[in-house]
């Protein structure tokens, strides 16, 4: 029998024995109780989480085969005509919404820290809604 053998039969032979003594490592766990996790009230920046929307965004644009698709390749060009006046009425009330909210949040700092961009999403969102 090799070196290698013997010192596999002996590690078998303590394991099964029971000779190993694991009473050393229950102690520790029980010792160490998991300790809690204070709430944590950080102040997340607007713009990071914003900008993480936007990247989802993009990410999640229609993509085949790595190339973007062409609506032309789909719809007629009155199909085509028809969503992009659709799309610019929507982005008009969306520009109509935030200019009200604008007036009626004026003043109030939570609002006000707002980017652009986030104030305009708000507003799109109000108009999906309706």
């Amino acid at each position: 029998m090799d070196n290698i053998s013997k010192i596999a039969a002996n590690a078998n032979f303590y394991v099964q024995s029971g000779s190993v003594k694991k009473g050393n490592d229950d102690k520790k766990a029980e010792e160490k109780q998991p300790e809690t996790v204070a709430a944590q009230n950080e102040a997340k920046d607007p713009d990071a989480i914003f900008d993480a929307m936007q990247m989802s965004a993009i990410q999640n644009k229609a993509i085949a085969f790595g190339k973007f698709i062409n609506p032309r390749d789909y719809l007629s060009e009155d199909r085509i005509k028809d969503i992009e006046a659709s799309m610019g009425t929507f982005a008009g009330a969306a520009e109509s919404a935030k200019a009200q909210m604008d007036v009626e949040f004026k003043g109030v700092s939570a609002y006000e820290n707002l980017s652009d961009a986030q104030k305009l999403a708000m507003a799109a969102s109000m108009q999906i809604a309706e």
